[in-house]
């Protein structure tokens, strides 16, 4: 039981890491306030689009996003290691940390400009981190689903180009 769980501990979050090796900030304040602004005006609307993070801020608050991310998979797993008896439930912890991962990467995506390779790479890699963290077996879907790491990778790749290195 023990090898088990020591085997799930490291492996998981590292196979969860390869496919979501960016990170991104708290970016929800940004985001309350950018769609409040169109409302303003038809005038303000054109302008408000044009005013959204660059690709490289994107990045950036993905990539500290996901190293959060790797923080708390870890931390969440460090107990069971020192006394098994303590051992989580990985479907609730998974479930828990990719609905939380999900919902910050479409918050980092929406203060994007909606042209972006980089919010489009976000905005579909938070969709599919969704499926998989409403799935029954969120550990087995994520291994076994080819758009989740296809999305993944998209995200890495879009944050390559505009020049910020995400892999770990």
């Amino acid at each position: 039981m023990v090898k088990t769980t020591l085997f799930r501990a490291l492996l998981i979050p590292t196979a969860f890491l390869s496919l979501t090796a960016c990170g991104g900030g708290e970016d929800s304040e940004s985001t309350a306030a950018g769609s409040t602004t169109p409302s303003a005006g038809a005038s303000s609307a054109p302008p408000a689009a044009a005013a959204g993070k660059n690709d490289k801020e994107l990045c950036g608050a993905f990539k500290d996003n996901q190293e959060k991310f790797q923080e708390a998979w870890t931390e969440a797993f460090t107990s069971s290691l020192s006394d098994p008896s303590e051992e989580p439930d990985l479907t609730v912890v998974m479930k828990k940390l990719l609905n939380q991962m999900s919902t910050d990467i479409a918050e980092i995506a929406a203060t994007g400009s909606a042209d972006s390779e980089v919010t489009a790479a976000l905005t579909a890699y938070s969709v599919e981190a969704g499926k998989v963290a409403s799935a029954a077996d969120p550990e087995a879907e994520a291994v076994g689903n080819p758009a989740f790491e296809t999305a993944g990778e998209a995200a890495i790749a879009a944050c390559q180009k505009a020049g910020v290195d995400v892999g770990f």
